[in-house]
């Protein structure tokens, strides 16, 4: 075992890292953990455009006239090409297939697909009246809308970009759009390499523009696997159209393409946005339901939707509800807010009760525990959105958590609905215990490591008032993984 290996070698007077290293463990450093821990993201894609093609394991060329917004290209795989280190959108005024200018398009479906991340594009626009270039996202399902607008740009106003989230189907298409100017005509997007970028959450979109935030959309946010998109348009209803003032030919520049996500299993559609495509008789997609809950645009803090729930009047004390599942392990704190309202025109009556809870369940479904919070009740303060914030750690054995939302129509079976919006579920490793392991009130020191090692070993506590062997919080114990927790809370870094 680890703990006897370092116990033995700690006991000849050789540092915790030196014997850290000859027990097999690496030991970082304080920073250099502390800094790796900071990065909730980790990158599961990306394209640098090394090498002299195009990666056709990440992309394929689009061939032919567009059809839509009355733009004027054909679009030929010529016209991108991959030299020193950058991908190139090439856009002129060569005649091809029945259009008078030739450009590209290329795109990740069939090869590379998301649902939810971080995307990110390094990259230099063409400029001039007429032309359009676009970083974009479109669904696999190959329907539109929705559609996730990372970066567009007009020709002719070269420092000014524009993000858009739509929704809706071809025949309600709806959209909003939020702009971001440089304060200067130059440097301005052409002259200069920019990095456009989107975190693409549950709940929200976030837009960004070397890294300053422009703008968060809520409303309708996409909840499927989507693919990556750029291209360059020449032409069409909203950039105009080339005239004598246009310049050919014109170069996007691509230093490079990056997606990152946050590890692990998220709880979807949380922004309650999105009753699921027509036809699927969803009530709130990705969300289980049972009883009288629904999808409804009556009441919402943001965006154009919220979940409802209200009773089914038939037994007291009936139930209506949704839920959704996550896998987490133990020791893992789940933590949940939310925000829930009655309005007075459908105020919740006597008896009635809507509550939010976590179920950490076990492999075979089994309830383990449960962190629970009453949300609403009939002397809740009507038209107000009221938080609602509950936390779990997950036991022993638990496989995973189950968010729910219950309105329970009490004895009286009496009127009245909840609605819930902007849940946010975050799962985190539970906190490592107090380093003064030892109780001595001396830390972090080797007498801390020692007395842990000996007790992991299944020794005494040398001080008679050691803290717990389950020292990371994970209901498992003892193991090396309390070990490796403790040293790196030890050498200065967080608990992991």
């Amino acid at each position: 075992m680890i703990a006897s290996r370092l116990l033995a070698c700690l006991g000849h007077g050789i540092t915790r890292r030196t014997c850290a290293a000859a027990a097999g463990i690496a030991v970082c450093t304080s920073a250099g953990l502390a800094l790796a821990q900071q990065a909730a993201w980790q990158q599961v894609w990306s394209d640098e455009f090394s090498g002299t093609t195009l990666n056709a394991a990440n992309w394929t060329p689009v061939t032919g006239p567009w059809p839509y917004n009355d733009e004027r290209q054909f679009y030929s795989p010529s016209a991108i090409s991959v030299s020193n280190g950058r991908g190139i959108i090439t856009s002129t005024n060569v005649p091809q297939g029945g259009r008078l200018y030739t450009s590209g398009r290329m795109d990740t479906n069939g090869k590379q697909s998301f649902l939810y991340g971080k995307f990110e594009m390094r990259a230099r626009l063409p400029r001039t009246q007429g032309m359009w270039p676009a970083f974009w996202l479109l669904p696999i399902s190959n329907a539109w809308p929705p559609e996730i607008d990372i970066m567009e740009m007009l020709g002719h106003e070269p420092n000014k970009v524009y993000v858009s989230n739509h929704w809706g189907t071809v025949e309600t298409h709806t959209y909003f759009t939020s702009p971001f100017t440089l304060p200067t005509l130059n440097p301005n997007f052409s002259s200069n390499f920019n990095v456009f970028a989107c975190e693409w959450w549950p709940d929200r979109v976030d837009f960004f523009v070397n890294g300053q935030p422009v703008a968060t959309h809520y409303s309708r946010v996409p909840q499927e696997l989507m693919y990556v998109i750029v291209n360059t348009a020449v032409g069409g209803f909203w950039p105009g159209y080339p005239n004598a003032s246009t310049i050919f030919p014109q170069r996007f520049e691509i230093d490079w393409i990056r997606v990152s996500q946050v590890p692990g299993e998220m709880v979807k559609n949380t922004g309650m946005e999105w009753p699921g495509p027509a036809g699927s008789n969803q009530r709130l997609w990705h969300w289980q339901h049972w009883g009288n809950a629904f999808y409804n645009e009556d009441l919402r803090r943001n965006g154009v939707g919220a979940a409802k729930m209200y009773g089914n009047f038939n037994t007291p004390n009936n139930t209506s509800g949704f839920w959704q599942s996550v896998p987490v392990q133990p020791g893992q704190v789940v933590t949940l807010n939310t925000f829930a309202q009655t309005p007075s025109w459908d105020r919740m009556g006597p008896g009635n009760t809507a509550r939010v809870s976590i179920e950490f369940r076990s492999a075979t479904n089994a309830v383990l525990s449960t962190a629970q919070t009453t949300a609403l009740t009939n002397t809740s303060t009507p038209d107000a959105w009221l938080p609602v914030n509950v936390e779990g750690t997950a036991p022993a054995n638990t496989a995973t958590a189950r968010v729910v939302m219950t309105f329970t129509q009490g004895s009286q079976l009496a009127a009245g609905a909840a609605w819930f919006d902007d849940m946010r579920v975050t799962i985190d490793s539970a906190p490592c215990d107090s380093i003064d392991f030892n109780g001595d009130g001396l830390f972090p020191d080797d007498t801390d490591l020692i007395a842990f090692l000996q007790v992991l070993s299944g020794g005494a506590c040398p001080t008679q008032t050691c803290g717990d062997i389950d020292f990371n919080n994970d209901g498992l114990f003892p193991d090396d993984s309390d070990l490796l927790s403790f040293l790196r809370v030890l050498a200065g870094a967080e608990c992991n």
